[in-house]
């Protein structure tokens, strides 16, 4: 009688087997899960909107004027009006004779049919022109309403100091020296020369202006009024030294004004003042608009930085030996040289060994060649001659991991201009990226030379 199979057995070796096969599935997950994942980026061109919004600091040809007397002072010529030689500015009144005047006209109409329909003309003008897309015109028409009542009043009281024999006497008339812009006030900055510009100046927790008004009591040493010289003027930036090399060769950019959004061409002059750089933008019209200011918010517009488009986490910093140009015997393929290397033979006779070596930047003088061929201590050998160069010294590149051979490829990158995110690089460059090639995405995840596909 055959005796029958042990159940028992067969299924203690199925259970073997299913454990097996359960550790080499939990080691396969344990594995992968374990190894940083390697995630490709293809390069295409794009660009960087830079930020590119500063404080100016405005610059003009301006003369300080002092008072020709003491007394009270009363201003006939309206702030930001031009005035030629000999128009009449201000009034010295040493006796108070003019307050008089004005106290006792209270309740009366000082202003003429003529002068009324000069105001009319002016709101018309400003009503013909006004829509909701420009409703900071309204605080420019307020500015201009008022200037244009405080002269036409004093217009008329200039006519009864006029008619009034003994007040001219009494009454010291201020013409206008040269001509220019009347501005009614001081900060101490109006003789900054460009030359002369530092970051403290834009600074303006500490910014004083001393601004004048009719009625005030002043002396010979007091400042009267100011003139703007020039239509000419400019705005200053303090930049860094990025933004300076990035303005380097432009002539003009467009400026936007953040008060009123009025846009103007800059021509651009760079200054570089010690270890600090600034940006001139020089401008011929509006200098009447910013008349009474000296800082300016500002957008530099059109200025955005176009080129190769990376992620920022691309981005390695990797060390490699520099090499003299001179030593190097003849060029191998694609970015490779051969050197002769320093050996020994068995016998301790010295020869010299044919050596290739990937480069990976170059200056007027030197090479960047790869680390793991030569090591420190090595001795490179100049052709037909005696000399030696010792590997030793190392220079830093900024780059990125080229994957299109399958392996973690180091290629030096120009960075343009760069935020948190992304960063723009020149294209078509040498030892550099082309558009359309492969990148590791993150360099944290790869090691120099990595293979990771066949």
């Amino acid at each position: 009688m055959k005796s029958l199979p042990k159940i028992g057995s067969k299924n203690n070796i199925l259970i073997g087997f299913s454990l097996i096969f359960l550790v080499y599935v939990l080691y396969i997950i344990f594995t992968y899960a374990g190894k940083s994942k390697v995630f490709a980026y293809q390069v295409k061109e794009g660009e960087l909107a830079e930020k590119n919004i500063y404080t100016g600091l405005i610059i003009r040809d301006e003369t300080i004027y002092k008072c020709e007397g003491n007394g009270y002072i009363n201003y006939f010529a309206r702030e930001g009006e031009h005035v030629g030689v000999g128009d009449l500015i201000y009034t010295i009144d040493e006796s108070g004779a003019i307050e008089d005047i004005v106290n006792s006209s209270q309740g009366e109409n000082s202003l003429t049919n003529e002068d009324l329909n000069e105001l009319r003309t002016e709101a018309s003008n400003f009503r013909g022109s006004f829509s909701n897309s420009n409703f900071y015109k309204v605080y420019d028409f307020k500015y201009s309403i008022k200037g244009l009542v405080s002269k036409l009043g004093n217009m008329n009281l200039l006519d009864k100091l006029s008619s009034n024999n003994a007040m001219g006497t009494i009454v010291k008339m201020c013409t206008a020296q040269k001509a220019g812009y009347v501005v009614y006030n001081t900060d101490g900055l109006e003789s900054v020369s460009v030359n002369g510009i530092t970051s403290d100046m834009f600074d303006k927790a500490n910014y004083e202006k001393t601004v004048f008004a009719s009625n005030d009591l002043v002396s010979d040493t007091t400042a009267a009024y100011k003139l703007i010289n020039d239509e000419e003027w400019q705005v200053a930036i303090n930049i860094t030294k990025d933004k300076y090399k990035s303005l380097e060769g432009t002539d003009y950019v467009r400026v936007r004004f953040l008060e009123d959004q009025k846009e103007l061409n800059g021509k651009v002059d760079l200054i570089q003042n010690g270890d600090e750089y600034f940006a001139l933008l020089t401008f011929n019209t509006n200098v009447l608009t910013y008349a009474t200011k000296r800082y300016v918010d500002i957008e530099l517009l059109g200025t955005a930085r176009k080129g190769l488009k990376i992620p920022v986490t691309s981005i390695v910093h990797k060390q490699f030996f520099i090499i003299p140009k001179e030593y190097a015997i003849e060029k191998g393929e694609e970015n490779t040289y051969y050197f002769l290397k320093k050996s020994f033979k068995d016998d301790g006779t010295i020869s010299a060994e044919l050596t290739e070596v990937e480069v990976y930047s170059e200056t007027e003088d030197s090479y960047y060649v790869d680390d793991t061929v030569l090591k420190i201590g090595d001795y490179l050998l100049k052709q037909d001659s005696t000399s030696e160069f010792p590997v030793s010294t190392k220079g830093e590149l900024v780059g990125v991991y080229n994957i299109n051979k399958g392996y973690a490829d180091f290629r030096q990158i120009s960075i343009l201009y760069q935020n948190d995110e992304y960063a723009i690089v020149n294209s078509n460059t040498a030892y550099g990226l082309n558009v359309y090639d492969y990148i590791v995405l993150d360099s944290s995840t790869v090691k120099d030379e990595e293979i990771l596909y066949k």
